[in-house]
């Protein structure tokens, strides 16, 4: 029902306000990792914890050194997260080994943390395969001028993200699971191979034939 000038312009203005925190709030989703959410953070600091004692400062230094910068978790965010995880019996605190830090407060985890953690890498593990099921929302909303960039980058970033992990876990695994992996890794390095060689293919023969336009243009012109 319209109710006036009045109501149409106080719901405008609802709308613009909301539509511009929305874009903003996205923005900074996209262009500051560091916004990553609670739920990373949550699991990374039981994982850096299960690896030994560690304190906060030590936490913040790892995330930033492994993102190469991209994702910097401030005190706001590590800090009142490790009390979260004490509450919940997560990890325990403890006094720093370190004479004249006795307010450092040092950092283990619980067997209670160890099983949650066990959870979250299951659930990390299955975290690629529902990304996958977004894909078509992400083709939908990649302009054609920026497939150029996400590809090349993409593909660069990812061959290293793979390398990374099979370099740092292969010693963890056995002989017969690590020919396993990389076979199939091959397997599917091929396959991509394929594929680009029958695009480039494709877009060969189509530069050799003109468009219909062109062609009626150039028998106009021997008339």
């Amino acid at each position: 029902m319209y109710s006036g000038p009045k109501s149409f312009l106080a719901d405008s203005r609802l709308h613009a306000a909301t539509s511009k925190a929305t874009k903003k709030t996205f923005s900074q989703f996209l262009q500051r990792p560091q916004g990553a959410p609670r739920g990373l953070l949550h699991y990374y600091i039981l994982h850096r914890i299960s690896q030994g004692p560690t304190h906060g400062y030590e936490i913040s230094q790892a995330i930033e050194e492994k993102t190469e910068g991209a994702w910097r978790p401030g005190a706001g965010s590590v800090y009142p997260t490790l009390k979260k995880l004490v509450r919940e019996g997560l990890i325990r605190a403890g006094a720093s080994a370190k004479p004249g830090n006795s307010s450092q407060r040092i950092y283990e985890i619980t067997p209670k943390g160890l099983q949650c953690l066990k959870e979250g890498k299951d659930m990390l593990a299955n975290a690629g395969r529902r990304w996958g099921m977004m894909r078509s929302i992400f083709i939908d909303l990649m302009d054609a001028d920026r497939i150029s960039t996400f590809l090349v980058e993409g593909s660069r970033l990812n061959f290293q993200m793979s390398q990374e992990m099979i370099d740092s876990k292969i010693s963890k695994i056995s002989p017969s699971e690590a020919e396993f992996i990389l076979k199939e890794y091959a397997l599917n390095l091929e396959r991509q191979l394929n594929w680009t060689k029958s695009k480039l293919s494709e877009l060969e023969k189509r530069s050799k034939v003109l468009p219909v336009s062109q062609v009626s243009v150039s028998n106009r012109s021997k008339i």
